[in-house]
């Protein structure tokens, strides 16, 4: 069994980059990241998760021996209860018992689940839903995923993959990529929309933001053409807004949860007129009106969510055992 005094390593896991954190209680004493190098294998990701592990630990001058347990995000279809990745599109790994690996390279204990559910784990114990009982977390990025809190305890589905609010499906007569959430409201589509207008003479303040180089929009590209009132950016953004407080509204309808997460790239840079929008469609949607009192909160945590919900969820995991 684990001793409560002891600090917690959180992974955050992506396609691209892998974020560390060591954690004691809810502080966290030292943070890198490193690029995934996915491209070279499951081999080279382990190895790059042990490096940053290391420098981590050599930032917080602490030992291996002295932490508790590893906690990890990884995309994708996750079996938590045996710690298998069983499909990351993103890292290409079928099937890959990622637990297992990561206990044997690092040395610790080590608990697996999906990176958006870490996410709304650590919303839940320490950020903007510690409040409440129950939520949804809804992360959008360069997909859009979802995790779920419900009776205190992240809620998995029996067969494991609940929370996938990216792939709800609403325009179904649509052409194939432009039926789901994702493909609607991502920062991914939000992008791709915005290049496709200007590019057809539609007029943006985003070509004079970058210098006429498109693939240079990002999330503070967005923000900065949004905070100008950029019509263009207004009306995309304002689309995809649209789309996530119409799923976060059925979802709210079928569960009654009194407060929903809104987090990821987007939610960061643009705050509180991004939630307003989202809202303002929730509130124009959600069945019975009672449930209008719904909270939809920006993520407090930000980029430090899912490597502070991996800690605490590796702690409250491993605490229990």
């Amino acid at each position: 069994m684990a001793k409560k005094d002891q600090p917690y390593i959180g992974i955050d896991l992506g396609g691209t980059n892998i974020q560390a954190g060591l954690l004691a209680g809810e502080k966290l004493l030292a943070t890198d990241r490193l690029k995934t190098k996915a491209d070279g294998g499951e081999d080279t990701v382990i190895k790059r998760i042990a490096k940053v592990v290391g420098s981590v630990l050599e930032k917080a001058d602490v030992k291996i021996n002295d932490v508790a347990g590893l906690g990890i995000g990884a995309p994708g279809a996750i079996n938590y209860k045996k710690g298998v990745v069983i499909n990351a599109v993103n890292l290409r790994w079928t099937d890959f018992p990622l637990g297992k690996v990561l206990e044997k390279e690092v040395g610790v204990p080590v608990v697996v689940d999906n990176d958006v559910n870490v996410g709304t784990w650590g919303e839940y114990i320490a950020g903007a839903g510690k409040d409440y009982d129950e939520l949804m977390g809804i992360f959008v990025g360069t997909g859009i995923g979802g995790g779920f809190v419900l009776n205190g305890e992240l809620y998995h589905g029996g067969l494991m993959t609940a929370g996938e609010v990216g792939h709800t499906v609403l325009n179904a007569d649509a052409p194939l990529g432009r039926r789901t959430l994702e493909n609607l409201a991502s920062r991914t589509n939000i992008v791709n929309h915005l290049k496709q207008l200007i590019l057809s003479n539609h007029p943006s303040v985003i070509s004079k933001i970058t210098d006429g180089d498109l693939d240079k929009v990002r999330s503070k590209v967005l923000a900065e053409a949004f905070g100008q009132k950029d019509e263009l950016t207004l009306e995309v953004i304002g689309h995809a807004a649209h789309y996530i407080g119409i799923t976060i509204a059925n979802v709210v309808t079928l569960l009654s949860l009194p407060c929903v997460v809104v987090g990821g790239g987007l939610t960061e840079a643009l705050q509180d007129e991004w939630i307003g929008l989202i809202r303002d469609v929730f509130e124009e949607y959600v069945f019975p009106r009672e449930l209008s009192k719904c909270k939809i909160v920006a993520s407090k945590l930000g980029d430090d969510a899912g490597i502070i919900g991996a800690a605490l969820l590796a702690k409250q995991r491993l605490e229990k055992d």
